[in-house]
């Protein structure tokens, strides 16, 4: 009944929960809070005509089940079945409309497959990496944290001090997302408060990395700052414990007390170390370096302030206008300038924290800024430093890179093999120049010697006659070359030479690592070439043998298919080839639009191009192809976590070890899993197309449920959405608590996977709201380890299903936490007993008169709970249905002596209108009350006799505006804008009427009585004022 139909012509609609983990106690009646609410719009969406889509799912690897596993000894798989069949039964006590027939489960193979393949498409786009780090490691569940896996100096799910601790770890780059996760939250409707906290958590943060060279080495410190207009009353540089060469610099005095320093305080807890107010503990390293400003000394010191892998590592200190400087300062006496003035007007030195001036002031002791307000000299300091090769603009963020390893074993399986062999093989690249270039032109000469500093081999022919290029001459120097590479080797081309290089892959036919494509010369449209000639842009060029190389047509489809990873990089401003030239490149290439100004990629030297192609460097860390898909968890004896820090399948030689897919030779299996957050990172895309086993969800049906509807067949995702307004899931509900944990990371997800063309709109979600936890009694959260846990089951048992979906809708505002209290259920139930109630005392008597007044009711409820139901206003919706079920009561009379039923009154039609209104609420009852209605074989209910279909199958109640509109208003009197009465007055008074009634007014007219009237303020259906003079 609730299937979702693909394809359908109605208009679509895709709501959306967290699907739940299954854990062993089942669900609280905490859970059903979010996911009556939104079965309540999906419900309210059907019989609005639409074609919805609600479906559910278990996110079902995680460590409560490992947990439970290694204490009982039983295998997680089997432990997880059993609670999903316990989840899916209280599901469906509970009466939600969720489509199960596209139940997914994320530790089921059929569905982590296809998380595995899309990790691989991060791996193959340099976009996961493994590196040794100072990570968050939880001491008691022997994993390692995300920094949003952090809450207070402890893990996030067993409370647990945090440590920290250098371990490998495999890494999603998410920060190379931070900008375009910031643009994306300007497109959806989110709560405020979601896009608050997901714009904090990134903290992008515009300054400059100002270097100091340090005195008697030829190390220089890089220091961050968003303020450098105060850098002429720097005084000091503070380095963190983890500092690269912190204890290298250090003098040999020094050596032996920094050396403590570092090792205590990097036992320290993150948390502990940035706690406001905490003592500025630190030590001095011996060594200096110099303002370039002033020329001055500075002496440099290590801190716990300063953390050491966030940033450059390093701070300058300038105690005058920053608090913790001041601080650290004043402890260890360094020396403290002032160089801004505030509104006070202090110009004395500055001894007290009442004296530092952070935000605003004037710049004084600062040569040439003197005067300058401080938001100009920022601008002017910046300018001079960059001028001066000083320093240099750049953008930090406080987003780090995503934790995306565990070491434990009831997770998914990393696809990954590591080939000593394949570690040791030198990649080789080749970089292939366009029309008019050389191997000296732009950028070429620069990247060949820069990839040749990281152990490349690179190759970089000038081709014959670039300036009238022959398509054959090209392919014959290219092709030699190129026949040598392999399946783990580059190829760069540049304008033509991206298009040669498309033609190169399609004519060789054999697979290639890498391709990158910068500005390719392949337009979407069939170029003018007769308007090319007149284009400034190409004055004095051979266009006509540009025009008979570009005939030799070429396909991306055909290319692709022979490169492990493909991407695409445009500027915003190339003159030659226009952005939007991308919506023709199919699914698979990776669209890279760099932000800023690049034209057409010819200046000397672009470190942005040498990142994204230096990190393709392999580092012996093999992908599995396709079709070992999905690679299993075997099953093991024992499911603890080892002290060394390695996951339970590291004890598993024969699994472990393999053949490299690659090259062939001996080769081990990474042993680490996926966080739990990898299978909730798609879950929703996957929705869209749950059984398909030849890929992770197909383009048609994600274009009709996630690309703003229809259900033309497409191929390419940039055919369709390009804006995440026009598409996603249409509205999502889910905690506040994972605003910054599962929220960013399915974002940054959808987001890769729209760059290469595999999902249809960039942002996942248009619509995001959150709802309030519902409390213990007692106000505290609920949990076992309380002892507070409501079970639903209970609840149903004694008061039904849906007096407990009523209750959890009134008992608050939706969007505010709420205590839960047993005692007030009562009230629900009296309600819902009061509408059965009513059904039997209908009036069968279609000639009764009709009740103006209750009309209107009815059509003021039906409007208000419409709305309210939009807004998420349920608890508002249910209060005026109980004034509507009060008001159809009262219209039955009784004889008084006998109490016999003289009549209702009251239509069907109207008490019709209230179960629609209340069925999305509580669906069982008002259906078997429809039935009752309308099922001949229910006397003697049946007054409206025929099959109408089931009360889900209506249309819902519309209301008539004129009806809505009230008869009279309570109209307020004022003089000179202080009220002297309120009276009754039609709805629709008019101004002169409205004065008439004002100036009759007694209890008004003693204030104005015999004063000049200067003035008459009417505002309609609200009030009337009369300005006297004083």
């Amino acid at each position: 009944m609730f299937a979702a139909k693909d394809f359908s012509k109605r208009p679509k609609f895709y709501a959306l929960i967290e699907f739940p983990y299954p854990s062993g106690e089942g669900l609280h009646v905490g859970h059903p809070r979010s996911y009556t609410a939104m079965d309540i719009i999906a419900r309210k969406r059907r019989m609005e005509g639409y074609n919805v889509l609600y479906p559910i799912g278990f996110d079902s690897f995680g460590l409560p089940t490992e947990n439970y596993a290694i204490k009982t000894g039983r295998p997680p798989a089997e432990i997880t079945k059993e609670n999903i069949a316990t989840f899916t039964k209280q599901l469906k006590m509970l009466g939600f409309s969720f489509d199960w027939s596209r139940a997914v489960t994320t530790s089921d193979p059929s569905y982590y497959k296809w998380t595995q393949w899309l990790f691989l498409q991060f791996f193959k786009h340099g976009l996961a990496y493994k590196k040794k780090m100072a990570i968050n490691w939880c001491p008691k569940d022997k994993i390692g944290l995300a920094n949003e896996e952090v809450v207070d100096g402890a893990c996030e799910r067993c409370g647990t001090p945090v440590e920290k601790r250098e371990k490998e770890q495999w890494m999603l780059a998410i920060t190379k997302y931070a900008d375009k996760l910031l643009e994306g939250l300007k497109e959806v409707d989110y709560i405020e408060r979601a896009k608050v906290q997901q714009e904090n958590w990134i903290g992008r943060k515009e300054g400059i990395n100002i270097e100091y060279q340090v005195i008697g080495s030829d190390k220089k410190i890089v220091c961050f700052t968003t303020r450098p207009d105060t850098n002429f009353g720097a005084t000091f540089v503070v380095l963190g414990p983890e500092y690269p060469f912190a204890l290298e610099l250090s003098t040999p005095e020094y050596k032996k007390e920094v050396k403590a320093y570092i090792e205590g305080a990097k036992k320290t807890a993150e948390a502990e170390r940035l706690v406001e107010g905490r003592e500025k503990t630190g030590v001095f390293t011996g060594a200096y370096c110099v303002n370039n400003l002033n020329g001055e000394k500075m002496p440099i010191w290590i801190s716990d302030y300063v953390l050491g892998y966030v940033g450059t590592g390093a701070v300058v200190g300038v105690p005058g206008h920053d608090i913790r400087d001041f601080e650290f300062a004043k402890k260890f006496k360094i020396q403290i300038k002032r160089v801004v003035v505030g509104s006070d007007g202090d110009t004395l030195e500055i001894t007290k924290s009442e004296q530092v001036q952070e935000e605003k002031g004037t710049m004084i002791n600062s040569g040439f800024l003197d005067g300058m307000d401080i938001h100009a000299a920022t601008k002017k300091i910046m300018d001079y430093l960059e001028e001066k090769g000083w320093g240099k603009r750049v953008v930090n963020y406080k987003l780090r890179d995503w934790v995306f390893s565990r070491q434990r074993y009831w997770g998914e399986p990393i696809p990954l093999v590591f080939c000593e062999a394949c570690k040791g093989k030198k990649q080789k690249v080749l970089l292939i120049h366009g029309f008019e270039g050389s191997a000296e032109s732009n950028w070429f000469p620069w990247m060949k010697q820069e990839l040749e500093k990281q152990g490349f081999e690179v190759f970089l022919p000038t081709l014959p006659n670039s300036s009238h290029p022959k398509f054959e001459e090209w392919m014959a120097a290219l092709e030699p070359i190129a026949k040598r590479f392999g399946e783990d080797d580059i190829i760069v081309g540049h304008s033509l030479g991206g298009r040669s290089a498309l033609h190169l892959l399609s004519r060789l036919k054999k697979r290639i690592g890498h391709v990158y494509l910068i500005a390719p010369a392949v337009w979407a449209k069939p170029l003018n070439w007769n308007e090319v000639k007149k284009d400034p842009n190409w004055e004095g060029s051979d266009v006509d043998t540009f025009h008979m190389f570009h005939d030799h047509a070429v396909s991306w489809e055909d290319a692709g298919q022979y490169a492990n990873s493909k991407t695409v990089i445009f500027s915003p401003d190339d003159p030659f080839i226009p952005t939007q030239d991308h919506s023709t490149i199919p699914q698979g290439w990776c669209i890279n639009v760099f932000s800023g100004s690049y034209g057409h990629f010819d200046r000397p030297e672009y470190p942005e191009l040498l990142e994204l192609v230096a990190v393709s460097k392999s580092s012996g860390w093999i992908p599995l192809p396709e079709d070992q898909l999905p690679l299993t968890l075997p099953e093991v004896e024992k499911h603890q976590p080892t002290d060394t820090g390695e996951s339970p399948l590291a004890a598993m030689t024969e699994w472990v070890k393999t053949k490299c897919p690659q090259c062939g030779g001996e080769a081990r299996r990474e042993t680490d899993t996926m966080p739990n957050w990898a299978g909730s990172s798609w879950y929703f895309l996957r929705y869209c197309d749950p059984h398909n086993d030849k890929e992770f969800t197909a383009m048609d049906k994600l274009k009709y449920w996630m690309g703003g509807g229809g259900s033309d067949h497409v191929t390419h995702a940039r055919d369709m959405v390009t804006k995440s307004c026009g598409g996603g899931v249409d509205w999502y509900n889910g905690g506040m608590e994972h605003t910054v944990l599962h929220l960013l990371y399915s974002r940054f997800w959808n987001q890769f996977l729209y760059d290469i063309g595999l999902v249809p709109t960039r942002e996942p979600y248009k619509k995001r709201t959150s709802h309030g936890l519902i409390l213990a009694e007692d106000g505290e959260k609920m949990s076992k380890s309380r002892g507070n846990v409501v079970n639903p089951n209970e609840i149903v048992e004694k008061y039904g299903a849906d007096v407990l979906r009523v209750y959890e809708m009134f008992m608050g505002p939706f969007d505010q936490a709420v205590p839960w209290s047993t005692k007030s259920i009562a009230g629900v139930q009296r309600f819902l007993e009061k509408v059965w109630q009513l059904a039997s005392r209908l009036d069968q008597n279609k000639q009764i008169p009709q009740s103006k007044q209750l009309e209107r009711l009815v059509h003021k409820t039906t409007k208000k709970v419409t709305e309210d139901i939009e807004a998420m206003k349920f608890n508002t919706a249910i209060a005026v249905m109980m004034t509507l079920m009060n008001e159809l009561s009262s219209q039955s009379t009784v004889h008084p002596s006998t109490k016999a039923e003289l009549g209702t009154g009251l239509r069907s039609t109207q008490y019709e209108t209230l179960l629609q209104l209340l069925h999305p609420f509580a669906p069982h009852m008002t259906e078997e009350l429809w039935e009752r209605l309308h099922n001949p074989s229910q006397p003697p209910l049946n007054l409206r006799r025929g099959d109408v279909g089931l009360l889900c199958q209506q249309p819902w109640p519309k209301w008539n505006p004129e009806l809505v509109k009230d008869e009279e208003i309570e109209l307020v009197i004022q003089v000179n804008g202080r009220v002297r009465d309120r009276v009754s007055a039609p709805a629709d008074i008019s101004h002169d009427q409205a004065e008439v009634l004002a100036f009759q007014n007694k209890k008004a007219a003693k204030w104005f009585h015999g004063k000049e009237v200067k003035d008459v303020v009417f505002v309609k259906g609200k009030l009337i004022n009369i300005v006297t003079a004083n």
